[in-house]
């Protein structure tokens, strides 16, 4: 069984500038290092792909070459290689 990293932006008011995603750094490299993939929702994929394919250096050569899962239902195509667009709804949440 793989360990799942879980990577939020959040800010102390609540709200996240769209524009200053793109350059976020992560402070533990180890967890890209550690990672296989990346699961991503719609918006967070259009906003990292409108900026990280023109990103140089280890850390942005690495992230760019992790596989992208993308959840959308709305997404017809996927430019930031390598990636796959998870078709369909979510699944129903069960329980409590």
């Amino acid at each position: 069984m793989r360990k799942l990293f879980v990577t939020e932006f959040i800010s102390v008011d609540g709200i996240a500038e769209v524009e200053r995603l793109p350059g976020v750094t992560w402070n533990d490299e180890d967890e890209l290092a550690d990672s296989g993939a990346m699961l991503l929702g719609r918006t967070t994929y259009e906003i990292f792909a409108g900026s990280w394919p023109k990103e140089t250096g280890d850390f942005a050569d690495r992230f760019n070459a992790l596989p992208k899962y993308v959840a959308s239902t709305s997404l017809k195509a996927l430019d930031w290689k390598p990636a796959e667009l998870l078709k369909g709804a979510l699944p129903k949440r069960s329980g409590n």
